[in-house]
């Protein structure tokens, strides 16, 4: 995307057999993917990256946290391991039951398309997190809008989203160039499932400018309160955002 402001339009709803093959990738993707991540550096940081924010966010206190298109629950199993009592939702019922099989203290999940409406009350949490939700969801502006509802006035959402691709080529000489050979090529680990993944999958990518990303979480009622590259040599951005104190939440 150019620098120019850009308004993400909503994508056509999708039709049957295509959703259900996504949803099959998916499926077959989240058999593997805790075991891709886990122990994997990056990720883990990231992860704490994501709790510490949390953490400044409200002074340490634990917090009411949705995490969107949660997946396996591996972002929903580490934020309820730092005290957060934590709602993984996915659309995908098949990784919502898997995610399940995983009991953990402070932690559920829910099947259900967010962009859709869910039956939560309006501010019924505290915080929310959404990891590349906004670079495939069809309707990421309506996501955002849910995301918006469901927060208290001065809640908080940790966003990340891809600002370019995660292809394994240019990827890896970025983190070479950053972090030295052994760092880019144990991304390798993380870099070549996932572009697998992304190749499998169909659905309009959207990598966003940073002016983009802001414009479009302001658009939905947010106040920005931090931005910065995120996440292997930064191919994401990590945006905290906030709900205004002192409206009531839409």
């Amino acid at each position: 995307m150019s620098s120019t402001v850009m308004t993400w339009r909503e994508s056509a709803p999708r039709g049957r057999i295509e959703r259900g093959l996504e949803r099959a990738i998916a499926t077959a993707y989240a058999a593997t993917y805790d075991a891709v991540v886990r122990n994997f550096a990056p990720y883990q940081e990231l992860l704490d990256d994501i709790v510490d924010v949390l953490a400044r966010a409200e002074g340490g206190r634990a917090m009411r946290v949705l995490d969107v298109a949660c997946g396996t629950g591996t972002v929903v199993r580490r934020l309820a391991g730092a005290g957060h009592v934590v709602t993984g939702l996915d659309l995908v019922a098949r990784l919502v039951e898997r995610a399940r099989r995983d009991v953990t203290e402070g932690a559920d999940f829910v099947h259900a398309d967010l962009a859709e409406g869910t039956s939560f009350r309006a501010g019924s949490f505290d915080a929310c997190v959404s990891l590349h939700t906004l670079n495939w969801h069809p309707r990421p502006l309506a996501l955002l809008a849910e995301c918006r509802r469901l927060l208290r006035p001065g809640g908080h959402a940790v966003i990340l989203c891809y600002s370019r691709p995660a292809a394994v080529r240019p990827t890896f000489a970025a983190i070479r160039a950053e972090q030295g050979l052994n760092a880019a090529t144990a991304a390798l680990r993380w870099l070549v499932p996932t572009a697998v993944f992304e190749a499998c999958r169909h659905y309009e990518a959207r990598y966003p400018d940073t002016r983009t990303l802001h414009h479009d979480v302001s658009a939905a009622g947010f106040e920005i309160v931090e931005s910065r590259p995120a996440f292997l040599a930064g191919v994401s951005r990590l945006v905290w955002a906030r709900v205004p104190a002192k409206e009531t939440a839409q």
